[in-house]
């Protein structure tokens, strides 16, 4: 399960189609590959993010 420090990282207001992506990936329907393929594609601003939230995981 995903832990609640990683919804820090989240903007205010994600593109409807990001904050999707981001949904399904907390809820384990979206592997972290088709994350980081898909999450930023909408806003690339949203890349760091990304980048952010997978490092968090990875640092457990």
């Amino acid at each position: 399960m995903i832990d609640l420090a990683l919804l820090t990282c989240r903007p205010d207001r994600l593109h409807p189609v990001s904050r999707m992506f981001f949904e399904q990936w907390l809820s384990d329907s979206l592997s972290t590959s088709e994350f980081l393929g898909w999450f930023h594609r909408p806003n690339s601003d949203y890349l760091p993010v990304t980048q952010r939230l997978l490092a968090m995981v990875a640092g457990r």
